[in-house]
């Protein structure tokens, strides 16, 4: 079999074609070039060939091993780490489907080298490991997925290493086992045992002859010391009954076509028994050879009959002649498959390796209290790796990439910090001499985590650090992947194929749990399609377009992995500053069900309150006013009569012109504390104010024995804002970052976002004509929220569209998130389902309503989905039947307030695209015939 390089020159081709012409080669290898051009080339080829040509690439890592443009999946060595059978099985079909749509019949994999055969780094990463029997059990389910995609496969290699010379017949040496190299030959054996067709041995340069002198002496002409392992053959056949194919490959090394003359070494491999020879120097030389040593002797014409009706044979058994190979015409996409995708991701997820974890910090499930770093050893600190660190838990990030850079500095400031999470790229090569000794140092004095994204050989550097990860290879996906295992939103599962010093072995890996944590994959992993979502963008254009919002946030997590997450647009319409995933938006309304409903559903939990209760039995100071007899189930479902709103700002100005100076002043001051808008500030006084004109206000008019309908209502929120802080008996902002927002990763998500983040990193929202004149940016949008000081009960956070979902992903799963139970499962299930027959809403809690164009939700989204928007253009629906959280943030409101996201059903419009991938890709029922009983 000839070499095939689909980049070579003209005259290359040309010799190739003429190989194929006159001398009927049997096959070719694919080496150089893309997809597109290789099967141009093999079309070509064939049809010049007499015979059907057998087709090789070496695919031991997938296409992308010798081919451009195709997907590289994972290092043999770090499949190796993989525990999951079924995923080298599924990884070998994967290959060989792949193979199969590029016209390819052979492969040469699987690998069944023992790593401790090697030295180097490179040749090590070409084995599954150390361990016979694991190399084995990994090497026959890569050979039986690629059979069963139709693919032959030829293992590699007959190990030279395991053999000696033990005699010679005629000038040619016996070839027999070291007994104590026996389990280098147990994989191979294995392999055989299990239907192997075809092996390639292997080739190096060192000779196996014990004393070459002696040889020589005894006879005048020798074997070449380069091609020793060609005369194996003849073991396998004896000692291991192996009736398939044996391939030698015969490379090109100049100094012995010095001493040796063209074709020799073709003549002795077959002689030793080889049936199919790569890339062989001289084939005219060769088959004039070959005809004189028949004429020498007329029984080798027997065993060429015998050798080539067994190739014959093979080739019909690879399926020659087949048909072409598929139309080049999206062969890319017929080739790169979202399935395939997927299937590497899993690969890399199940791989990455807990060497070992003495400090039992893995999974990071404490964030409260704790502060994070993150070093980035090679690479500059804004990486993949780092950003990906920083969606678990607030990171400051570090850098030592160069060797000039003062270490002592460095531990000094890392020192302080509680978790050191340190990454070791492949760049970090040329600091081999300073890094180690920094993390040994840092090691001492805080907990210390290291990620190495290289070689495991490199494991063996690390003497002081306590917790060490091996995650085999550096790239964006490894880099996204780590950081989700380190905080349980993975669970790590790898055990490292070879053994590195006393302290790491040979199967170590600490098993993690998953901690509930969301996760990061692609839209098929968890049955949505990709294609389907794409729809979403053409929908924000529209937007963005006739100015409904100049920007906002999306997010899509489906069985607790986020699977769509993308900004879109700009704060402003000047189209300055961008949006990014770090962009922290005005939350408005959504505050009712993610701060003060939040502190409600605990007081509830913790059996503080009964929702069957007056609010006045909490709040003695409504018993005498019109709000006596409300009770806390009216009030959360909007249905307790009380005003949508009541305007009180004009109430703390003179005739709505000037502020009055008891409750405001232009400068923050310590009598003036509370921020209302840039350049005005409050009195704390006002808040008594406030609520003294809150439960003055009047009621809804009714009819005498009445109930009172659903009338949505901010005032009912002030009242549990309220009451939230009488019975915690603290602040509600910081009950909620204490107790949720901390605990749970969502660093964004509060109130009064200026006091931690600059006012870049905000969205603004709307130009005050009426009351603050003032552009409202970094302040909370809404009025009386910000006369609070920016802590209300209907209004008054921000955050990004990420924390959010953090938020939805935690009721979602029943009040659990991050290794903790925030709520009760039956808490969350009352809150969030309807409450009444006439109201679609729960407690605190909007709901869809089913078969009706007035529905606030997605007309597909089930009976149990419940959620809540904002008015600044935001909303969060979170769905059980379909375990769906979506988000979306926006500034609509920018720069006054525009309804056309509202009146366009911008957010719904997205919420079906949703839906409708799910049912793109598993065709699910008619979405309007849920039955009443879910």
């Amino acid at each position: 079999m000839m070499p095939v390089d689909a980049y070579a020159e003209d005259s290359e081709k040309d010799k190739l074609l003429n190989l194929v012409n006159n001398y009927g080669i049997g096959g070719v290898v694919l080496t150089r070039g893309g997809p597109v051009t290789h099967q141009q080339l093999l079309k070509e080829l064939h049809a010049q060939s007499a015979v059907p040509l057998l087709v090789g690439l070496n695919a031991e890592e997938g296409l992308g091993s010798t081919l451009d443009s195709t997907l590289v999946f994972p290092q043999t060595l770090m499949l190796g780490a993989i525990q999951d059978d079924s995923l080298l099985f599924y990884f070998g079909d994967e290959v060989g489907r792949q193979l199969k749509a590029l016209g390819i019949h052979i492969t040469f994999a699987p690998t069944a080298d023992l790593s401790t055969t090697f030295k180097t780094d490179d040749l090590v990463n070409h084995t599954f490991g150390e361990n016979p029997i694991r190399v084995a059990n990994a090497a026959v389910l890569y050979m039986k997925g690629l059979q069963h995609a139709g693919i032959i496969p030829v293992a590699k290699h007959y190990p030279h290493y395991g053999l000696k010379v033990t005699g010679y017949t005629k000038g040619v040496p016996i070839m027999g086992l070291a007994q104590d190299n026996k389990q280098s030959l147990y994989p191979l054996k294995q392999l055989i045992d299990n239907g192997c067709p075809a092996i390639l041995s292997s080739y190096i340069h060192d000779p196996i002859f014990p004393d070459r002198r002696k040889i020589t002496r005894k006879k005048k002409r020798i074997v070449p010391e380069a091609l020793p392992t060609l005369y194996t053959a003849d073991y396998l056949k004896r000692n291991f009954n192996f009736q398939g194919l044996v391939f030698s490959y015969v490379p090109d090394v100049k100094v012995l076509l010095r001493k040796y003359q063209p074709g020799d070494s073709e003549i002795y491999a077959f002689l030793a028994g080889n049936d199919i020879l790569l890339f062989p120097q001289n084939i005219a030389a060769t088959v004039r050879k070959l005809r004189r040593q028949i004429k020498k002797n007329p029984a080798l014409l027997a065993q060429l009959d015998a050798r080539v009706k067994k190739v014959l044979a093979f080739k019909y058994n690879a399926g020659l002649p087949a048909d072409d190979p598929q139309d080049p015409e999206n062969l890319y996409e017929k080739l790169n498959t979202i399935e395939a995708r997927v299937l590497r991701r899993d690969l890399y997820e199940k791989s990455v390796s807990i060497a070992f974890d003495d400090q039992e910090i893995l999974p990071i499930k404490i964030l409260e209290n704790t502060s994070f770093a993150s070093l980035s050893i090679g690479e500059r600190k804004e990486n993949e790796f780092s950003s990906y660190l920083s969606r678990y838990a607030p990171f400051d990030h570090f850098q030592f990439h160069q060797s000039d850079e003062d270490t002592t500095l460095l531990i000094e400031e890392l020192k302080k910090y509680n978790v050191v999470v340190a990454a070791v790229f492949l760049t970090s090569s040329g600091l081999v001499s300073e890094y180690p000794a920094l993390l040994d140092e840092l090691a001492k004095h805080t907990k210390v985590v290291v990620c190495n994204f290289g070689p495991p050989s490199k494991l063996s550097l690390f003497t002081g650090p306590k917790t060490i990860v091996q995650a085999f290879v550096d790239d964006a996906l490894m880099r996204r992947t780590v950081p989700q295992i380190l905080f349980g939103g993975l669970n790590a599962s790898g055990k490292l194929p070879l053994s590195i010093n006393d302290k790491i072995a040979e199967g170590s890996g600490k098993s993690t749990p998953m901690l509930g944590r969301l996760s990061y994959s692609l839209p098929e992993t968890v049955g949505m399609s990709s294609q389907s979502l794409e729809r979403i963008s053409a929908i924000v254009r529209e937007a963005i377009e006739t100015q409904a919002t100049p920007g906002c946030q999306i997010l899509i997590a489906k069985n607790g992995k986020v699977i769509y997450e993308k900004s879109f647009g700009w704060y402003t319409y000047d189209n300055t500053q961008p949006v990014t995933d770090e962009t922290i938006y005005d939350l408005a309304s959504m505050t009712k069900v993610l701060g003060t409903l939040q502190s409600v559903m605990f007081l509830y939990d913790r059996g503080l309150i009964d929702v069957n209760r007056k609010v006045s039995y909490y709040l003695p100071e409504l018993r005498s006013t019109n709000k006596k007899d409300v009770n806390l189930k009216d009030v959360l479902t909007h249905q307790a009569g009380l005003l949508a709103f009541v305007p009180l700002w004009p109430q703390t100005t003179k005739n709505e012109k000037e502020f009055l100076p008891y409750y405001y002043n232009p400068v923050r001051t310590e009598k003036y504390s509370l921020q209302v808008s840039p350049n005005l500030f409050a009195a704390p006084v006002i808040r008594d104010s406030l609520w003294k004109w809150t439960f003055e206000s009047r009621m809804i008019e009714k009819p005498a024995r009445t109930p009172y309908t659903l009338r949505y209502s901010d005032i009912g929120f002030w009242l549990m804002h309220r009451l939230s802080e009488k019975l915690l008996n603290q602040p509600l902002d910081d009950f909620l970052w204490q107790n949720l927002f901390e605990p749970i990763g969502a660093s964004t998500t509060g109130y009064n976002p200026l006091n931690r983040f600059p006012v870049s990193r905000i969205a603004p929202t709307e130009y005050d004509k009426i009351f603050r004149k003032d552009m409202i940016h970094g302040t909370v949008h809404d009025e009386r929220a910000a006369m609070m000081g920016g802590v209300a009960g209907h209004a008054g956070l921000f955050s990004t569209a990420h924390d959010v979902a953090k938020i939805g992903q935690m009721l979602l799963q029943k009040g659990y998130y991050g290794g903790y139970q925030y709520l009760k499962p039956e808490t969350v299930e009352l809150f969030t389902a309807k409450q009444f027959e006439n109201s679609r809403r729960g407690l605190g809690w909007d709901k869809p309503i089913q078969s009706d164009w007035a529905t606030p939700a997605s007309l597909f989204s089930s009976p149990r989905t419940y959620g809540h928007t904002g008015f600044t253009g935001t909303c969060i629906w979170i769905d059980p039947e379909f375990e769906l959280v979506y988000v979306f943030l926006s500034n609509r409101v920018y720069p006054d307030r525009s309804t056309k996201l509202i009146t366009t059903n911008i957010r719904s419009r997205i919420q079906d695209v949703i839906y409708q991938s799910i049912f793109d890709y598993c065709q699910y029922p008619n979405p309007f015939l849920w039955s009443k009983s879910r």
